[in-house]
């Protein structure tokens, strides 16, 4: 007996919900697609707006260099005595302006004036015996006319008269060197300067030349400065210069150009004299001097804003090479984005002077430019600044 098979009377009408609930949106998307025509193949996308910079060929730069010198005084000593002794007394202080000729230290002289009193009775012994042998010089020589003194006699008187001029000398010569001594135990300015620094005190007994005080004249100070290359030969001496000290400008004179280059530094020296010295300028101060040399190196110069790091140490900027032709799906795009590799000579502040593959008068892109890559389509637009400069708005 064959089994009966059972229809299921809910199957087709759950097959045809579902294929109506398909058909509807579909159908709806067609004709919201019919009702608004055609696809338009014509829609241009906008062309990013760069700001270039036009490039102008140079035959070199200006090298600005500036060098560092010191501030020195005219005179500096280090003060001693020129003989040993004890150091009796420091007259003076340590910023103490003095003048020359001025006492400023003493030692002790006890034994120097002991001295000096024996020379002295010495000399006052001399000079009797002197006198009396003149006097006796004398009556010899009236007597010897009458017979009562000898020709022999007459001339033991002279030399007698002789050797008592020779003893007041001698007794002369050595107060006198008492008296040199006796200066030297005293220490004295050689120019109008300042006390910069006291080395000792009293009491202590220095060896002859042993630093005592440390002196600097008071006068203008002059300002030595240390050039390379050949740059010290373009300055003039007698002409005026500008130098920088903390900031501030300040004419100084050139006094002169010494005659050797240091085999350290390989420098030559310049002497400055400032001529109307800032306040507060002073030895060991540390002073500016900047020279402008020409460096003949054909180049641009750009913006530090144009350039992008590139490899192997160079760097490089974008050129807006114009195109040929309107592209179909850029919305005024005139130009297209062409890598210049640079290689960067020179730089002064937020520019820098290049050379590289670009030509003269080509467009770089002075900015942004991490906004476009090589091949990208652009649009120029004017440069605000160039505008500014030819007088637009």
């Amino acid at each position: 007996m064959t089994p009966k098979r059972y229809r299921k009377p809910w199957l087709p009408l759950a097959l045809f919900a579902l294929g109506t609930a398909i058909t509807l949106p579909t159908a709806g998307l067609v004709a919201a697609r019919l009702a608004s025509g055609p696809a338009d193949n014509s829609i241009k996308s906008p062309a990013l707006a760069v700001s270039v910079i036009r490039m102008d060929r140079t035959d070199g730069y200006p090298l600005r260099r500036v060098f560092t010198g010191q501030v020195e005084a005219n005179r500096a000593s280090s003060l001693g005595f020129e003989r040993a002794g004890l150091l009796r007394g420091v007259l003076v202080k340590e910023g103490d302006a003095v003048n020359a000729g001025q006492v400023l230290a003493r030692l002790d002289q006890a034994l120097l004036g002991a001295r000096r009193n024996e020379f002295e009775a010495a000399l006052n012994d001399a000079e009797a015996s002197l006198s009396l042998a003149r006097s006796t010089l004398r009556r010899y020589r009236e007597s010897v006319d009458e017979g009562a003194v000898t020709r022999q006699a007459l001339d033991e008187a002279s030399k007698g008269a002789s050797a008592a001029e020779a003893g007041v000398d001698l007794a002369g010569a050595r107060i006198a060197s008492v008296d040199v001594e006796i200066a030297k135990s005293e220490l004295r300015a050689p120019f109008d300067g300042v006390v910069t620094r006291r080395l000792a005190d009293e009491g202590r007994v220095l060896p002859a030349g042993n630093p005592l005080l440390e002196l600097q004249e008071r006068a203008v100070p002059e300002i030595r400065v240390g050039v390379a290359g050949v740059l010290a030969d373009t300055l003039k001496p007698a002409a005026t210069y500008s130098l920088n000290w903390r900031g501030r400008s300040f004419p100084a004179r050139l006094r002169a150009v010494l005659p050797i280059r240091a085999l350290g530094t390989r420098t030559v020296d310049l002497l400055f004299v400032p001529i109307e010295p800032p306040a507060g300028l002073r030895p060991g101060e540390l002073v500016e001097l900047e020279l402008t040399d020409w460096v003949d190196e054909p180049g641009f110069w750009l913006p530090l804003s144009a350039l992008a790091e590139g490899t192997r140490g160079l760097w490089s900027a974008y050129a807006a090479e114009p195109l040929t032709e309107a592209p179909s799906n850029n919305l005024a795009a005139d130009h297209q984005i062409a890598p210049r590799p640079l290689e960067i000579l020179y730089q002064d502040g937020d520019r820098v002077f290049v050379r590289g593959p670009v030509n003269d008068g080509e467009q770089i892109v002075r900015s942004g430019l991490q906004r476009v890559v090589p091949g990208q389509l652009v649009r120029v637009t004017p440069d605000p600044a160039e505008q500014l400069a030819l007088g637009g708005h």
